[in-house]
C-alpha cells in the first residue's frame, strides 16, 4: 500500500471550519507551538508549582496534528474546544519543524467562472442544535451533499506527476528519528512549566496519532485519543501496557487504516491488557474529524461524536 494519501496533500480539498481561533503561537525551545488556554486562565503562562491545589494546572493536552500542521484553522479550533470543555491548557507543537504540509496564513483558493464559490459563504447558525455549544461552529446542515470539496486549495503545476514522490520524500524526513526528539523537547517544557508530576493527555490526528501511541508506549502519556491514525506499527502498539488507556476514532473508508489493520490493533490492545475503545463512523473518510466538511450530515455528526468521545475519555481517565 502506498503511503501517499490526499490527507497529506497540501493541494487537496479541505473544508475550513468557521470560527476565529483564540489561542496564540509561542516558542518552545525553538519549536513553534499553538497554545489554547481556558478563558479562566489569566496569566500568560501557567504556574510551575506542582503542589498547586488547582487540579487543572497540572493537566495538559498534547495535541499532535496530521500533516497540515499547526496552522490549519480546524486544528486550532479543535484545540480551543478541548481547552474550553476540559479546563486544561492544550498545546499543539510543530512536530514537523517548519515543514508541515500547509504554510502559515493559508488562504483558500476559489475557482473562477460562473460556478465560483463566493469568498463569503452564507453560513447559518442553529443555536437550537443540542450539539451547538460543543461544536462552537456555525454551519448549515445538509442531509445530502455531492462532495466535500468546499474549499479546494490550488494545486501546484507539478503536483500531478511529482506529488506522490514528493510526499514520500517528505514523510521520510519526519520518521521517528526526526520527530521523537522534537516531542521530547516539548514534553520537557510541559514538565518544567506545569510541574514534574503533570499528567499529559495526548490527542492525535492521522500522522499525530502514531506519535500519541509512541509516547504512550514510552510511558510519557497514560491517556490518549487517536483519530484515523496513520503509519504506526503493531510493534509500537504492543509497547502499551496494562494501565494505558486509548480511544480510537476511525473512518469507515480509510486506506491508511483499513478494517483489518484496525482490528489487528484492537487484538493487540486486548492481548496486552490495555484499556481501550474503538468507534467507526459510516459515511466518513480518512481525515473526517479534523478536515471533514461539516455541511455533510454524516461527517458533521461523526466529527462531533469523536470530539465528545475524546472529551469524555479525558474527563474519565486523565
Amino acid at each position: 500500500m502506498s503511503g501517499f494519501h490526499p490527507c497529506c496533500d497540501p493541494s487537496s480539498p479541505s473544508a475550513i471550519w468557521e470560527g476565529t481561533p483564540n489561542g496564540k503561537i509561542i516558542e518552545i525551545d525553538g519549536i513553534e507551538a499553538y497554545i489554547s488556554q481556558p478563558e479562566t486562565r489569566t496569566s500568560e503562562l501557567p504556574p510551575s508549582d506542582s503542589q498547586s491545589s488547582n487540579k487543572q494546572q497540572n493537566r495538559v493536552i498534547l495535541f499532535l496534528t496530521e500533516g497540515h500542521g499547526i496552522y490549519l484553522p480546524n486544528a486550532q479550533l479543535l484545540a480551543d474546544s478541548f481547552s474550553s470543555h476540559l479546563g486544561f491548557d492544550v498545546i499543539i507543537p510543530d512536530q514537523f519543524a517548519g515543514q508541515a504540509r500547509l504554510p502559515k496564513n493559508i488562504v483558500p483558493h476559489f475557482p473562477t467562472g460562473k460556478e465560483a464559490i463566493p469568498e463569503t459563504v452564507p453560513w447559518t447558525e442553529d443555536k437550537n442544535d443540542p450539539n451547538y455549544e460543543l461544536r462552537g461552529l456555525a454551519v448549515p446542515l445538509k442531509e445530502n451533499a455531492e462532495n466535500s470539496d468546499a474549499y479546494p486549495f490550488k494545486k501546484p503545476p507539478w503536483w500531478a506527476e511529482e506529488g506522490p514522490q514528493e510526499f514520500e520524500a517528505w514523510k521520510k524526513r519526519h520518521e521517528p528519528p526526526a520527530t521523537d526528539p522534537i516531542l521530547a523537547r516539548v514534553v520537557d517544557y510541559i514538565h518544567n512549566q506545569y510541574g514534574k508530576d503533570a499528567r499529559i493527555g495526548g490527542v492525535g490526528y492521522c500522522f499525530g496519532g502514531r506519535y500519541v501511541i509512541r509516547l504512550m508506549g514510552s510511558g510519557i502519556i497514560d491517556v490518549g485519543a487517536i483519530n484515523h491514525p496513520s503509519f504506526f506499527t503493531m510493534e509500537e502498539v504492543s509497547l502499551l501496557a496494562k494501565g494505558k488507556r486509548l480511544a480510537i476514532y476511525a473512518a469507515e473508508t480509510d486506506d491508511i487504516l483499513p478494517p483489518e489493520k484496525r482490528r489487528e490493533m484492537e487484538d493487540v490492545l486486548t492481548k496486552i491488557g490495555a484499556t481501550w475503545m474503538s468507534a467507526v463512523y459510516s459515511g466518513t473518510n480518512h481525515g473526517f474529524s479534523v478536515r471533514g466538511d461539516l455541511t455533510v450530515k454524516e461527517v458533521r455528526l461523526a466529527k462531533e461524536s469523536a470530539f465528545r468521545g475524546a472529551v469524555s475519555w479525558f474527563k474519565d481517565w486523565l
